[in-house]
């Protein structure tokens, strides 16, 4: 017991009797006994709370089918070199593309009500086409819906973006 013999801890119960004397000896096991009995209940409750509120999230989150998938997905880039990781970042960033997308929308709100006023839609001005070249001749498409969460607008949900690019290249 806490590294103590039996013959030293004979010594201390009699000088503890004779410092302090019989009548307030029991007193003072009571408060003793009492005190390690709330730190024991104390030290429960923070192993609890620390087991509900921590580590218990860690390990639902490390057992999800999302944790499971990201955690498989640094496994397979873990032998990338820094410019493969580089080249497959998104060119722009958030601030560009939501003022890119703005933009768009604007136009084709414009277009829109240019097309309700009866006048005739003004070509977009396209950087990549020729000067040379005619416009070739087609139906107005709907305007694209503005992505509304993070992952929608990088491009990083998988619902629909990949049928859309799909589509658009085969056009």
């Amino acid at each position: 017991m806490f590294g103590i013999g039996d013959t030293e801890f004979i010594l201390i119960l009699v000088f503890a009797f004779l410092l302090f004397g019989p009548d307030k000896l029991p007193g003072m096991g009571r408060t003793i006994g009492r005190a390690l009995r709330q730190f024991r209940t104390a030290q429960e409750g923070v192993t609890k709370v620390v087991q509900s509120e921590i580590i218990d999230p860690i390990q639902d989150a490390a057992n999800s089918p999302m944790g499971k998938a990201a955690a498989k997905a640094q496994e397979e880039d873990a032998d990338l070199t820094e410019e493969e990781v580089a080249a497959a970042k998104p060119a722009e960033t958030f601030a560009e593309r939501r003022a890119r997308l703005a933009a768009e929308k604007a136009a084709a709100a414009e277009k829109a009500t240019k097309a309700d006023d009866g006048e005739a839609p003004a070509a977009p001005a396209d950087p990549d086409a020729d000067d040379d070249a005619a416009p070739a001749e087609q139906a107005d498409p709907e305007p694209e819906p503005v992505p509304t969460s993070v992952a929608a607008l990088y491009g990083l949900d998988d619902d629909d973006d990949d049928d859309d690019l799909n589509d658009e290249e085969d056009a």
